[in-house]
């Protein structure tokens, strides 16, 4: 009898992998027929001619074919075989941009928001936020199916005892969570906020999805999305809007405090891994 409810669970995961690899096609497809010279959804294609579009466009699409690849490692049995690191990592990043879209594109529509600024024509924000948010949604559910089989300890809600590096991890943790806070406030960045909140709660023994999940989401939010604006900002792009001082500050700040509790989160999770497996 057991045999079935676990049957269920891999064919629920192939189901939401492959799902998560639908969602990625078409903004797939657009970044080849851009990167061919078609200038689909380009008000004025010999935008596409330039330099920094074209690695943009070379870039953004190796990303798209970067979180297939992890919808597909996530789904199916030989995933588990790969080294943590690979896996977590570019999950963190793929979350880190997607959710953030997967919240935010609905609560603009249903504000009346306009598309951002740009040469691209408005439907194709619409086809790319659509698939960027049920992606990013996907993905999240594919991962808690992945880590809850692989990494299952971390998940066990309670009071984890102090550790040997408990007490570097509350430095760096507080470290992260200034700069955290700063961009809270400045950018009304509630990922921000909520990431602190979680590695605190982390760093001081707490264990669960609550304080995990949020640490996660916000910390890869901070470093995904102001990662992204620096390379837009600083490569010159025509999607470049000119970012004040204190906007580029920030999205700095963001790389920065986003690197450091994504840090802690990662000694954490090896940490008490580890303390598990051990026991």
């Amino acid at each position: 009898m057991r045999g079935r409810p676990m049957l269920v669970r891999m064919k629920t995961r192939f189901v939401i992998g492959y799902a998560a690899v639908l969602c990625a096609v078409p903004y797939l497809t657009l970044k080849l027929l851009w990167l061919t010279g078609n200038g689909i959804g380009f008000s004025d294609p010999s935008v596409l001619r330039e330099p920094t579009m074209l690695m943009l466009n070379t870039v953004t699409a190796a990303l798209d074919v970067v979180a297939i690849v992890v919808a597909l490692v996530l789904t199916h049995s030989w995933g588990t075989r790969l080294p943590g690191w690979a896996v977590v990592f570019p999950m963190w990043v793929a979350t880190g941009l997607l959710v953030p879209i997967a919240v935010m594109a609905p609560l603009s529509m249903l504000s009346g928001g306009g598309s951002p600024a740009g040469p691209v024509q408005p439907w194709v924000y619409g086809v790319v936020y659509s698939g960027f948010s049920l992606q990013g949604v996907l993905l999240a559910i594919a991962f808690v199916f992945y880590a809850r089989a692989r990494w299952a300890p971390l998940f066990v809600a309670g009071q984890h005892p102090s550790t040997p590096t408990q007490g570097l991890q509350i430095v760096l943790a507080n470290l992260g969570s200034v700069v955290a806070l700063a961009v809270a406030v400045v950018d009304l960045n509630v990922f921000a906020l909520v990431g602190a909140i979680g590695v605190q709660m982390l760093v001081r023994g707490r264990t669960g999805w609550g304080p995990l999940s949020v640490a996660w989401l916000g910390s890869g939010s901070m470093f995904a999305m102001g990662l992204w604006s620096m390379v837009v900002m600083l490569g010159g792009t025509p999607f470049n809007s000119g970012l004040p001082v204190l906007e580029g500050f920030t999205e700095l700040a963001k790389v920065l405090g986003g690197t450091v509790l994504g840090l802690v989160l990662l000694f954490l999770m090896v940490e008490r891994t580890r303390s598990e497996s051990a026991a």
